[in-house]
């Protein structure tokens, strides 16, 4: 009895030896890299919203945040500073939170379940709505359709963004430097752009190097000032030395000698001068 339970014992040993010896190999290979935290900003429970993706918007000092909520198929913003979290707004989508297609004004907007969006410079946000096979834009004045509305089925035609199609799993990011979104069309298995207009991708921040230039431009016309006071101040001191042109005592005694006419210079500058005038 004993004997034929060696083997099912021998095979347990070595089942745990592996199991261990694999756990210790994925160690190995792992680098723990310390210094980081981790801290809960903002309770979906406690706001009522079930936040599926968030985005931090541009040039804002009080650190706005642009939440989707999926499931209700609404954006909303809040205010994040110093730790302590703002009133949460309802940015666009409409009061039920039903899923649907609706461009127009921002509180009857209609998206189908997105859950990826972007946000250009401009703080404008374009949502990958691949519920409704269509690319969506929310701005101050509203909200509209820029890519697929012509077709709105799957599909991966490219050409004028409105006949364009895509597949109904595809994801959005915004490419500053190529001021475009970068489609990542998941179901065609393709990376697609989309270009957008040339003011979407203007830096906010564009106001800091107009100060700057006003900033050198003042400091030019200061230092110039100076200089000219400097120079109008100095000047008596150095015009004895090299404003004036003194003739030595040889130079008047060439002025008083008289030419073969009977004429000094200095009668022949007078009379120059008359002939000037």
């Amino acid at each position: 009895m004993a004997s034929s339970s060696n083997p099912l014992i021998i095979i347990t040993i070595v089942v745990f030896l592996l199991i261990n010896l694999t756990q210790v190999i994925g160690v190995e290979n792992i680098l723990l890299e310390e210094g980081y935290t981790v801290t809960t900003i903002i309770d979906g429970d406690k706001l009522s919203v079930n936040p599926y993706a968030v985005i931090s918007l541009y040039g804002s000092s009080s650190s706005d945040l642009v939440i989707l909520d999926s499931v209700k198929s609404t954006f909303y913003t809040v205010s994040f500073s110093d730790s302590q979290v703002g009133e949460l707004k309802k940015l666009a989508g409409n009061t039920n939170g039903a899923a649907g297609y609706k461009d127009g004004d921002l509180g009857s907007a209609e998206f189908n379940k997105p859950k990826n969006f972007a946000v250009d410079k401009k703080n404008n946000i374009y949502i990958a709505d691949k519920g409704n096979h269509v690319i969506r834009k929310i701005s101050k004045t509203g909200v509209t359709t820029i890519a697929g509305g012509n077709i709105r089925k799957t599909g991966k035609a490219d050409g004028p963004a409105q006949n364009a199609s895509f597949s109904d799993d595809f994801e959005l990011a915004f490419d500053s430097q190529r001021c475009a979104l970068l489609i990542s069309d998941h179901g065609n298995r393709l990376i697609r752009q989309l270009d957008l207009k040339a003011e979407d991708c203007a830096d906010t921040s564009s106001g800091s190097v107009l100060g700057s230039t006003i900033a050198w431009s003042i400091g030019v016309v200061v230092t110039c000032l100076i200089g000219f006071v400097l120079g109008f101040a100095v000047r008596p001191y150095v015009l004895p030395y090299t404003g004036s042109f003194r003739p030595t005592s040889g130079q008047h005694d060439m002025e008083a000698l008289p030419n073969q006419s009977g004429e000094t210079s200095s009668d022949l500058l007078l009379r120059q001068q008359k002939r000037n005038c």
